[in-house]
């Protein structure tokens, strides 16, 4: 079962400022207006994707965040519950190391 995907491999930095619920996994969208950056199904590999490629002094979701059981998740809060986890330990790793975001 697939549960990552980077389609974003320039190797730059493109801060994620944009994410969807679709397939049971967290879209994440860069720079420019839907520019797919990653696709993640678990909290560590979102972490990945924002290692990677950083993170938006904003993030904003698209409404299917909040109907995420319509797009393969099993409640409809269980995307953002799947972001949120995400982000706590980013923050943790980032925090850790005394990195800016």
């Amino acid at each position: 079962m697939k549960t990552f995907e980077m389609q974003d491999r320039s190797g730059n930095k493109n801060p994620i400022r944009y994410i969807n619920a679709i397939d049971g996994g967290i879209q994440m969208y860069g720079n420019a207006t839907g520019e797919l950056v990653a696709w993640a199904k678990t909290s560590e590999m979102i972490v990945y994707a924002l290692r990677t490629k950083g993170i938006a002094n904003e993030v904003k979701g698209g409404s299917s965040m909040d109907f995420a059981s319509e797009n393969g998740f099993e409640t409809n809060d269980a995307a953002i519950k799947l972001w949120n986890e995400a982000i706590d330990m980013y923050d943790k790793e980032v925090n850790a190391v005394g990195l800016n975001k």
